[in-house]
């Protein structure tokens, strides 16, 4: 099939957000079903916030439209679309994609978190029986603590400067997964895997996330942030011999995750 070929047959998947001008996964998921031979594209929307209520029934009536991406400011939101959710987005309360299944039903996932966690699996290191120390519970910190606790983590250590934040995700943690979590501001001697969930490495000017001072070889470093690469917490991290992944080996997993998601009921 020639890429540029869109015909009535085009199997129809959206990304929805508010502002939506700067993603990049509409061109990138296109072109990979087109390469497997999957006539399908994926179209952003840009949904304002408060407009959700009335655009999500409209795309999910329309029978050529397979599945739905949903960034910011949409996640908790468009998680009540669905008829079913995942575990792991059962204790978020949101989702970043649903999928029409092949009774018509919508099923709700969230692949955020996972794709960090299949970035570091990808490479040959492990997650079970680890310890895992992260900064940050905002929506990605939420995610990605979510997905460490699914990969068989011991156990959670994290810490938010807000405190709501903090208390509310430790709250769902802890119902989810009774002895596992706590919050400190210090990495556990015993850690494993440190994690930036945060925003802290954007600027030149930011704190580093973490005292690097506790941080020793035998560690992995990971973090968020897709722009910068690496950050100066994981430059820092590297010196010191740790193992690290930066925010686009996150990516390079979710799309991967977000595609199989997506297409799992092609037609």
């Amino acid at each position: 099939m020639d890429e540029t070929t869109i015909t009535g047959k085009t199997r129809v998947h959206f990304l929805i957000g508010s502002p939506i001008a700067q993603v990049l996964a509409p061109g990138w998921l296109t072109e990979r079903m087109r390469k497997a031979s999957y006539d399908g594209m994926l179209v952003p929307l840009h949904i304002e916030k408060g407009n959700l209520a009335t655009a999500l029934p409209v795309l999910k009536a329309m029978p050529n439209v397979d599945s739905i991406l949903i960034t910011l400011p949409h996640k908790f939101e468009a998680s009540s679309h669905c008829d079913r959710l995942s575990d792991r987005a059962k204790v978020l309360g949101a989702i970043n994609a649903m999928r029409r299944e092949r009774d018509g039903s919508w099923f709700g996932d969230n692949f955020d978190g996972a794709g960090l966690t299949s970035g570091i699996l990808k490479a040959g290191h492990l997650i079970e029986a680890r310890s895992v120390f992260m900064v940050g519970a905002g929506g990605a910190g939420s995610s990605v603590a979510v997905s460490m606790l699914e990969e068989g983590a011991r156990h959670l250590t994290f810490h938010d400067i807000n405190n709501a934040n903090q208390q509310a995700l430790l709250e769902k943690l802890n119902g989810a997964y009774p002895d596992r979590v706590s919050v400190s501001t210090t990495i556990p001697k015993d850690c494993d895997i440190v994690i930036n969930a945060t925003s802290a490495g954007m600027r030149a000017t930011d704190p580093l996330p973490v005292d690097t001072s506790q941080l020793s070889a035998n560690m992995i470093a990971a973090d968020v942030i897709t722009d910068p690469v690496p950050t100066r917490f994981l430059e820092q991290a590297a010196k010191i011999g740790c193992f690290t992944r930066d925010g686009t080996h996150m990516l390079d997993g979710q799309i991967e995750l977000l595609f199989k998601f997506m297409l799992k009921n092609a037609r």
